[in-house]
């Protein structure tokens, strides 16, 4: 189940449960070929990774893509890498003319079989960037509960 838990200071909390161990997960979230079938807010999309090292001070570029050939390109780096408990990295749009630097963290906890994933999104611009990432990250997360389930 999905709920946004906190909005204010313009930043977002949201919640979500996995049938799936948190290691599974995690990769999910730090392997390539995992985040090309899943990491979009719709299915309709294409993600291209161009970048991604995993380490501390490592970068990634991902490039979303829509049906109509838009381009929605993100990048940043890796502040924490805690196996299977957390990843933490920065947020910046290429598109953003003013190059806000924002930080998600994810963290993951497992019982019985199921991982319960807690990502947070701060230093967003404004309302309407907490907003929009909302949206975003609502799809991305309803495209991860599919792939995990495959």
């Amino acid at each position: 189940m999905e709920a946004v838990s906190a909005v204010n200071n313009f930043s977002l909390t949201m919640q979500r449960d996995f049938n799936a161990s948190k290691q599974a997960v995690y990769e999910a979230w730090t392997k390539a070929d995992a985040l090309t079938t899943w990491f979009a807010p719709t299915k309709e999309m294409t993600t291209i990774v161009h970048e991604m090292e995993l380490t501390v001070g490592g970068g990634y570029r991902f490039e979303m893509l829509e049906p109509d050939g838009t381009q929605h390109i993100v990048y940043g780096e890796y502040v924490e890498l805690n196996p299977f408990d957390q990843l933490v990295f920065t947020w910046k749009w290429d598109s953003d003319e003013q190059k806000v630097n924002s930080l998600v963290t994810l963290d993951f906890t497992e019982s019985n079989g199921i991982t319960n994933m807690i990502l947070t999104h701060e230093k967003l611009a404004s309302q309407e960037s907490v907003d929009l990432h909302s949206e975003g990250w609502t799809g991305c997360l309803e495209q991860l509960v599919n792939y995990m389930a495959k």
